[in-house]
């Protein structure tokens, strides 16, 4: 009997010693390890396995030239990682966590497959991990969701391709049960002299890729609460920016007008600095308006006692909605001094192509390709932007093209829009800021009106009116913008208004004090556009 007994606790003991969790990194060459001198010891996943340790088993299921297309091919063969023995055999391993690094490959495939079936990288993608999301494990998923960077000399370097395959990945990211790694942002500033080949990392880009990987896996920061009050400068504020969920306040969510008012310093410029601002602040008190700015991520109701720290125009404009309409009207607000139409722009409009897959905008493509801050950027032509937005002080550490669609416009395009009033256009209009000033170049003017209104549309939906207001009265060379302000208006069925022929502005300011007549303007343009 003892020796039964003894024989029973020998075989059940193992199942008491914990398992290690299996780390599945599958991908291509970069996973791989391709062009690394010791791959065994080099490629990333060898780096995660020594970062995470003894409690974890991680196995490198890299095969240099997959992808994610099914039905593409490279060479004679195929494609999609999918069809590859190294993905059979990550599935037979079981794992608890699966790494996913796809989509480089794919590029030269990419305008020509989703220009025929749209939506096939992302169709694709998910049928991928929608084989691992099937294992009894139930693996945690990660992907890359921005792939690692191309450096110059690499076939795509400056190819729209990328930025319009990173909306295919962002569409990937919200649709799957994973979780996005951001590779790019880690590797940018190691593109130049790590990537000796142009498109894979050395020894030093790889440990950094583990690093990034690691984090990922690690839990997350508890998210820093956002400051009371919004600081009070025109150009810049201090981290961190609040990522959390946004939804309509629910007291009037079904019965308010939602108005996105966006811009720059015109926009931006507070009621307490305008003239009538004692009568305007006092009239919040008669209407049920609510604010949100995309700086600290709050609903405040406006009153009194605070409608002076917001914009001017928007605050007017959301009193005369409330008067209209009777309604409680909620304002999103998305301003910044001095920001630039690229600022604004979401990659995949700035790389934008025709049925034929010529580039829309050529000119704010060469500004996205160019993967430098504007401030750097030898293609954004504006010079009084790169000058004031390369200081140090700022919190932008040089303005990126699309910093404001991703920290502001991308955050509420899910909100049923009445409508948009933007206020931009003196940062694209002229060389730099002075009365001496030459205009910018008129196709590129014109491309970043187009590029903007299709983006505005694009949040407003069909029925949503854009109000664009034209640039006002002042000593600068800006007939060229506002007769293309009001030529792309008329073309693509957003209003323009024309605060120039009514003398709105001042001569010799830039911020004129008097916001009231552009409101009046405004609400009264929205009410023809509604019917009401």
């Amino acid at each position: 009997m003892k020796t039964i007994f003894l024989l029973a606790v020998a075989l059940v003991a193992p199942l008491a010693v914990q398992a290690v969790t299996r780390v599945a990194c599958i991908g291509d060459s970069i996973t791989y390890g391709t062009g690394l001198p010791d791959r065994a010891t080099q490629a990333y996943p060898a780096r995660l396995q020594a970062l995470l340790g003894k409690d974890y088993e991680v196995r490198n299921f890299g095969n240099p030239g997959r992808g994610v297309y099914l039905h593409t091919k490279r060479g004679a063969e195929m494609r999609g990682f999918r069809h590859m023995p190294e993905h059979k055999a990550a599935l037979a391993w079981q794992p608890d966590i699966v790494i996913c690094n796809l989509g480089i490959n794919d590029n030269g495939a990419f305008l020509k497959t989703e220009a025929a079936r749209p939506g096939t990288f992302r169709d694709d993608y998910l049928k991928l991990l929608a084989d691992y999301a099937a294992l009894p494990t139930k693996p945690k998923l990660y992907i890359w969701g921005k792939l690692a960077p191309l450096a110059p000399g690499q076939t795509f370097y400056r190819s729209p391709e990328p930025f319009l395959m990173q909306a295919a990945l962002d569409e990937v990211a919200r649709h799957a049960p994973a979780t996005a790694i951001d590779m790019e942002t880690p590797l940018l500033p190691l593109l130049l002299d790590h990537f000796p080949d142009a498109i894979h990392p050395d020894a030093t880009a790889a440990e950094v890729i583990a690093q990034t990987v690691a984090k990922a896996l690690g839990p997350a920061p508890a998210p820093a609460a956002p400051a009371a009050n919004r600081p009070q400068t025109a150009t810049g504020w201090a981290e961190p920016w609040p990522a959390l969920p946004i939804a309509l306040p629910a007291d009037i969510a079904d019965r308010c007008e939602t108005w996105l008012c966006a811009g720059q310093s015109n926009m931006y410029w507070t009621l307490g600095q305008c003239a009538g601002a004692d009568a305007e602040a006092a009239a919040t008190a008669q209407h049920d308006i609510r604010l949100w700015d995309f700086v600290t991520g709050q609903w405040r109701r406006l009153t009194p006692a605070n409608a002076k720290q917001w914009s001017a125009i928007a605050v007017s404009f959301a009193i005369r909605r409330a008067k209209a309409t009777g309604k409680p009207i909620a304002i999103l607000l998305v301003d910044v001094g001095g920001a630039p139409t690229e600022a604004f722009l979401p990659a995949p409009v700035m790389a934008a192509v025709d049925a034929k897959g010529a580039p829309r905008y050529p000119r704010l493509l060469r500004i996205l390709t160019n993967r430098k801050p504007l401030n750097q950027n030898e293609d954004f032509p504006y010079s009084w932007v790169k000058a004031v937005y390369g200081k140090g002080d700022r919190a932008w550490r040089g303005w990126a093209p699309g910093v404001l669609w991703d920290k502001g416009l991308a955050r509420v395009r899910h909100l049923p829009l009445t409508g948009i009033l933007w206020y931009q256009g003196e940062s694209n209009a002229s060389i730099a800021m002075g009365p001496d000033d030459k205009p910018l170049d008129g196709p590129y003017m014109e491309e970043t009106l187009r590029a903007i209104v299709a983006t505005l549309q694009g949040l407003a939906g069909k029925q949503a009116p854009v109000l664009m207001v034209g640039l006002p009265v002042l000593n600068r060379p800006w007939d060229r913008y506002r007769a293309l302000q009001k030529q792309v208006c008329a073309e693509t069925g957003a209003i323009y208004l024309d605060t120039f022929s009514r003398g709105l502005g001042d001569t010799h300011n830039v911020h004129p004090a008097e916001k009231r007549p552009f409101a009046d303007m405004a609400s009264a343009a929205a009410s023809a556009a509604l019917g009401k």
